[in-house]
């Protein structure tokens, strides 16, 4: 579960470190934000020289959370950190290659080609 103010690891090959979450859209009070969800980020660690600097406000679309997650099979599956991929226009990553494997659940039209694995 993704909150306001919540640090993510984007996992894709843009060159940011850190993000921090400052609106979840999809709703006036929304508390909460899960797998597939977009969100509205700050950016605050990045590499240095890099073209995306720090405080540059983004969207992105959250891709792994920490609390497990129930299949339909009736197993779960639960990772080691939250990550946020980084979006420039609607559905396009700002890196060119996304890192690890994602929820079932972000499968989306012309999104699911940029992945690794899909679990």
């Amino acid at each position: 579960m993704i909150y306001k103010s919540s640090k993510l690891i984007p996992s894709d090959k843009c060159g940011v470190w850190l993000v921090k979450v400052f609106h979840l859209y999809r709703g006036f009070s929304r508390r909460v934000a899960h797998t597939g969800d977009f969100v509205k980020c700050s950016i605050k660690k990045t590499r240095p020289e890099n073209w995306l600097k720090k405080k540059t406000k983004t969207k992105g679309i959250i891709v792994r959370v920490k609390k497990e997650s129930l299949k339909r099979d009736g197993s779960f599956i639960k990772f080691l950190q939250n990550n946020v991929v980084l979006l420039k226009k609607r559905m396009t990553p700002q890196g060119k290659e996304i890192f690890g494997p994602t929820m079932y659940s972000i499968k989306r039209k012309k999104f699911v080609s940029s992945f690794v694995g899909i679990i």
